[in-house]
């Protein structure tokens, strides 16, 4: 068995046949400027088209309309963000066209392999040395002039080869559970749409005050169906095992509570008002949100009408003021179609399961996104080598 060897370097211990170069060494910026004429010639990607922590390039637009200066960008140049809240941005160009000035066009020489610069980029090191270098007051941002400064550990090019190319098995491991949760958001809207309008297996329907619904379904408010309290700001956060629950949802822990049994539903009061989380078991909520203290279970099944709520979107009902609010004579007020009781158990069993089908993507999503960033971490800087076929 070959043992590796390392040395010292100004990066750290690294494999004896790794080099160190500053990021200009290996790396070009490209300032070939464009003023458009606005007439969507050039393919146009903006801040807005690179998603964080993504390697490749989802999104462009026409440039029709723009004629503020650009940068031109071609296929295999990496396009980088620089401003601070955008500095986990990088993605490898697939296409030739034009970008904005916030963006950095960068170059690889012949001595890195574009696909290995894009993971160096989207390391935490580079990352925050990236934000330790940007200046500014209203837009931080950082340069060039910075960040080929930085300092990189590269392996030999088959090496380079085989380490990014691990990284995209990951990558597209990835996409794929992505495109399974796309898959999966918009059966659940598209069922959400359906059963909590038209229900099961109904051919009779009839005009209501919410629309049109199922002749045997009854129309309701809900203060008829629950009993509303404002939330209380919690005594002391993050001391206890007891859930607090604000508008955004969950904010902290505490050791006292409010409500000691069963579901309520929260609603958010103000700020994120008209948000609705269900809560289970003893949980405090704070003075931003409102709650169910108690409901009538003969009529309504809790986790019915929390699909139904937000379905419903009470977002679009919150006062348009600085801090929008929803009140409880809102709440209280409010129209919504009531299913019989069976019916209710059944439409949201049937979106319980759509809802754990999302939740066991989105933990292996996780555990996906865990194994890269280890990954990164060891085969980036040597920790890990790869087995090199000739």
């Amino acid at each position: 068995m070959n043992t590796v060897e390392f040395k010292d370097s100004p990066v750290g211990r690294i494999p004896v046949d790794w080099d160190v170069v500053s990021l200009g060494e290996v790396v070009d910026q490209r300032r070939e400027s464009i003023q458009p004429a606005g007439e969507g010639k050039n393919n146009f990607v903006g801040l807005e088209h690179i998603r964080s922590g993504e390697t490749k390039l989802c999104e462009y637009v026409s440039d029709e309309g723009i004629r503020s200066t650009k940068y031109r960008f071609y296929t295999g140049d990496i396009l980088y963000g620089k401003l601070r809240p955008y500095l986990d941005k990088a993605v490898l160009a697939d296409i030739n066209g034009i970008c904005s000035t916030d963006l950095i066009v960068l170059t690889p020489s012949d001595r890195i392999i574009p696909e290995f610069l894009i993971y160096f980029i989207h390391t935490n090191q580079f990352i925050q040395r990236a934000v330790s270098t940007t200046s500014g007051t209203n837009h931080p941002r950082t340069s060039w002039k910075a960040i080929s400064k930085f300092r990189m550990a590269l392996p030999p090019l088959e090496e380079q080869k085989r380490i990014s190319e691990i990284l995209q098995d990951v990558d597209g491991a990835i996409e794929k559970v992505d495109k399974e949760i796309g898959v999966t958001e918009k059966l659940k809207r598209g069922l959400m749409q359906r059963l909590l309008m038209e229900g099961i297996n109904h051919t009779e329907f009839k005009d209501s005050p919410v629309g049109r619904i199922p002749v045997d379904w009854d129309v309701v408010k809900l203060g008829d169906l629950f009993t509303f309290k404002n939330g209380k700001r919690p005594p002391v956060l993050n001391e206890g095992e007891i859930p607090i629950y604000g508008a955004n949802g969950k904010m902290g822990l505490t050791s006292n509570y409010l409500k000691t049994k069963d579901k309520a539903l929260i609603f958010g009061r103000v700020g994120s008002s008209g948000e609705v989380h269900l809560s289970k078991g003893c949980v405090w909520v704070s003075d931003n949100a409102i709650y169910t203290e108690s409901y009538d279970s003969k009529r309504v099944n809790v986790h019915f009408m929390f699909y139904l709520i937000k379905f419903k979107d009470l977002k679009r009902f919150a006062t348009k003021t600085t801090h929008p609010i929803i009140t409880q004579t809102f709440i209280n007020n409010f129209k919504v179609p009531l299913p019989p009781l069976e019916e209710q158990k059944r439409i949201s069993e049937i979106l319980q399961d759509v809802d754990r089908r999302l939740e066991l993507l989105t933990e292996r999503k996780v555990k996906l996104e865990n194994i890269k960033r280890g990954l990164m971490n060891d085969l980036l800087t040597g920790k890990r080598r790869v087995r090199i076929t000739s």
